[in-house]
């Protein structure tokens, strides 16, 4: 038997009561949150991923020369016609990566419940523009450079999407602060005071 058995524990260490003081870190600034590139976007195309039952792939028209190749995992929350010719919000700016063998360029938002069972897609106004930059009420963002996507330790999205959520009126927010096109707020039709990723 150890001579440290039933010792009492040790005190913690200052690194240790330093860690239970420290406050969380502050929300990204506006100007933080403007270099994410959210724009509007059009599915233009959306077909089943061949190995995967809850992907749908998605080309999406962000006003670019080509439509984006986009993977999303809505298929146990949106039938084929109710993903095809939709007004979706894309993060574009995120580093392209391979989904079960299948290139995606970005990510479309939606909102989801904190059970996850109920998830709706976020939608830009009537009138919103394709291709069309997502500001805050607060702050223009069309005139930030986003962050390169391809930069190694681009982790711009990942700071703010902890601070995306839907008002209680389903208003898509950063942080408090609505997120507008110059044709008006972003929605969700259902789903209040819920995470948005």
């Amino acid at each position: 038997m150890s001579s440290e058995a039933g010792a009492a524990p040790a005190a913690p260490g200052p690194a240790a009561e330093k860690k239970e003081d420290e406050e969380p870190p502050a929300p990204p600034t506006p100007e933080e949150f403007a270099k994410t590139e959210l724009r509007v976007g059009k599915i233009v195309e959306v077909w089943p991923h061949p190995e995967a039952d809850k992907l749908w792939c998605e080309k999406i028209d962000l006003g670019e020369e080509e439509p984006r190749q986009i993977l999303s995992g809505l298929r146990e929350f949106y039938s084929e016609e109710e993903m095809m010719d939709r007004m979706v919000v894309v993060v574009a700016n995120l580093k392209p990566s391979k989904l079960r063998g299948m290139a995606s360029a970005g990510m479309v938002l939606a909102a989801s419940n904190d059970a996850h069972d109920k998830v709706e897609l976020v939608a830009p106004p009537e009138g919103a523009e394709i291709g069309e930059r997502v500001s805050l009420e607060c702050f223009d963002c069309k005139d930030t450079p986003p962050a390169n996507a391809k930069k190694k330790g681009n982790s711009v999205w990942r700071s703010v999407a902890p601070y995306m959520r839907t008002s209680g009126d389903g208003v898509a927010m950063y942080n408090g602060v609505p997120l507008i096109t110059s044709a008006g707020e972003i929605t969700v039709p259902t789903l209040k005071d819920c995470t948005v990723g």
